[in-house]
């Protein structure tokens, strides 16, 4: 099977991404509806996808064929690889050692990482992008209309489908909150924001655009994600750029990342009241957030490296698991939840980590710009989806999320790449 996964990326890398971004999306509903050990699919495809880009690379370097990898970029994953590899902070404080928490906290940072390497190597990267863009979209619709309907089937009947309330199925002023197929309503309308962003950046506004948006907004609206209506600001703002409204654009952009910046600093002044660990991204409540993670970081002294990896949060959450997601009691130290993906990195690997990320993402938007400037659509897409994930982590673990990580990581390797060939070929083209 895996044979068979790298030999597709290889081969057929646009087939491969119109199977696994749907796939990605609808998984967490067949662990509900099949078997909880079906969950490592995603790794397969993961880690297929990166060794097909190592072959790849292999091919080019002996063919001496130039490196399609934008060099900077490549610096910085090898940075961030090593970082959680050699997991430094854990060293140094010894509370985190090469163990099973440590694997999870890897295998969740690196796997995106990973799509993100192959989608910057894969084969006809606009071909490619042009099946993911498709596949997306597809896959934001679907699940926007099936989180709509769940409006309509009641908690009673959801519970019935197999679905455990106070995990997927969560409740705000008396309404449902809707999670589509994923695991809650924060993974869902951080999906959801990415797949309005993927449509807002086509080339063309169709009448087609405008009713597959308002659908993807319907379904962003059911899950009562307050954060959500901040991200989507970003990128209608975004989409006025793509479209010539540069000042506008930047306007609303500055206020969206303000407003996100503004709510976490007054979070961090509040007591929580009440925390509830709903799954290995989110728990309950917004109060107290970041007070909790200030006492869990530690002393300054952590801060260059961090504690370690996986010391707190989902990745040691994930090592407590059984394959059901039970967590034996007894396992171990009572879990903090996670709800930042600014605060997961400092806690791994500490502010060098956190650098190294974002010089990665900033490195991202400016390959994107680049082709933005010369009206490509797949420069703005590269951004919009960096844009998307910077302003959503503040409130959720998006840099480790599932599924919005992996996605979004694939599609900005995608388009980055498509990016640089259609600028390399008018630069051949005006010479």
């Amino acid at each position: 099977m895996a044979a068979a996964l790298i030999a597709g990326f290889l081969a057929v890398p646009w087939v491969m991404v119109s199977i696994a971004i749907p796939l990605f999306v609808v998984l967490p509903m067949l662990k509900v509806f099949v078997s909880p050990a079906i969950g490592p699919v995603k790794d397969g495809f993961s880690f297929s996808a990166l060794i097909a880009a190592t072959i790849l690379a292999f091919r080019r370097r002996t063919a001496r064929r130039e490196a399609r990898i934008d060099r900077p970029i490549l610096v910085f994953l090898a940075v961030l690889f090593a970082l959680y590899l050699v997991n430094i902070g854990g060293l140094i404080t010894g509370e985190s050692g090469h163990n099973l928490a440590w694997f999870q906290g890897v295998r969740l940072f690196c796997e995106p990482l990973a799509l993100l390497l192959a989608g910057l190597s894969l084969r006809e990267p606009a071909r490619t992008l042009a099946a993911a863009r498709k596949a997306l979209i597809a896959s934001a619709v679907a699940c926007a209309i099936y989180g709509v309907a769940q409006q309509g089937l009641g908690v009673g009947r959801l519970e019935g489908y197999g679905y455990v309330y106070g995990t997927q199925i969560r409740q705000i002023t008396g309404h449902i909150r809707s999670f589509g197929t994923l695991d809650d309503p924060f993974l869902y309308a951080s999906f959801l924001l990415l797949g309005l962003a993927t449509i807002l950046m086509s080339r063309r506004l169709t009448g087609w655009t405008y009713v597959l948006s308002a659908i993807v907004a319907a379904g962003l609206v059911a899950s009562f994600v307050r954060t959500a209506a901040v991200v989507a600001l970003g990128v209608v703002g975004l989409a006025l750029g793509r479209r010539g409204h540069g000042l506008t654009a930047l306007f609303i952009v500055a206020v969206a990342i303000a407003i996100a910046g503004t709510t976490f600093v007054l979070a961090s002044d509040q007591t929580s009241t009440r925390t509830v660990n709903i799954n290995p991204t989110t728990y309950v409540t917004l109060n107290g957030r970041t007070q909790k993670w200030r006492s869990e970081i530690g002393s300054i002294g952590n801060w260059p490296f961090g504690r370690g990896v996986a010391v707190i949060g989902s990745a040691a959450q994930r090592a407590q698991e059984s394959l059901t997601g039970k967590i034996e009691v007894g396992s171990g130290p009572p879990i903090v939840p996670v709800d930042s993906g600014y605060f997961t990195l400092i806690g791994d690997v500490g502010l060098f980590g956190l650098v190294a990320y974002l010089a990665l993402l900033s490195r991202i938007v400016v390959v994107g710009r680049r082709a933005a400037r010369r009206g490509y659509s797949e420069g703005w897409l590269a951004i919009s989806v960096v844009v998307v994930m910077l302003v959503d982590a503040v409130s959720r673990e998006t840099f480790t999320g599932y599924p919005i990580a992996y996605l979004g990581m694939l599609m900005a390797g995608l388009a980055c790449s498509a990016a640089q060939a259609r600028v390399a070929s008018s630069r051949l083209l005006d010479l």
